[in-house]
């Protein structure tokens, strides 16, 4: 697969794809954590997980810049696609399916920003959009390992061309 270039200013900048996918394959791995399901109450359901996946991808965009934020969210978006055709959406309903995947990403973006920002209260942002308003004990618990993961991933060098691995806090 060609690397995906971007003109900026009028250079020509490269990212490579395997390392776009290296991230999103990590975020989604850690969002995939059974902890969030099985000790947070995170609904274990396509959309729950999907809701997961996206509250790790907006803290995770939240550190990228150019052309490798562009892949990484390009890359998740493939894995939207597929996973929807793997559960039976037909090829009819997939395209209007991913751009509610895309609304909600977007809504969702916004909503975390503004509560990490202190705009918006972080809690309210997690009830709307990871727990679909449904009351959840574990808000203290989950909002901590928000702000420690944005924390953390403020912390790497996640634009460079050799990163080592995505670091998570530990759950």
């Amino acid at each position: 697969m060609p690397l995906l270039m971007n003109s900026v200013n009028g250079f020509w900048k490269r990212v490579s794809p395997g390392q776009a996918e290296e991230l999103c394959i990590a975020t989604i791995t850690q969002a995939r954590n059974p902890y969030f399901y099985e000790k947070w109450g995170v609904p274990d359901t396509l959309e729950g997980r999907f809701d997961c996946a996206v509250l790790h991808l907006c803290l995770l965009l939240r550190h990228l810049k150019g052309p490798l934020a562009q892949a990484v969210f390009d890359a998740f978006f493939s894995y939207t696609e597929l996973t929807l055709r793997e559960v039976g959406v037909s090829d009819l309903r997939v395209g209007r399916q991913v751009k509610k995947c895309a609304k909600f990403f977007y809504g969702a973006l916004k909503a975390y920003e503004d509560g990490l920002e202190g705009r918006v209260c972080l809690r309210e942002a997690l009830g709307r959009n990871l727990y679909g308003n449904a009351m959840f004990l574990w808000n203290k618990e989950i909002e901590n390992y928000i702000r420690a993961a944005d924390k953390s991933l403020k912390g790497q060098c996640l634009n460079q061309n050799h990163l080592q691995n995505l670091e998570w806090p530990c759950l």
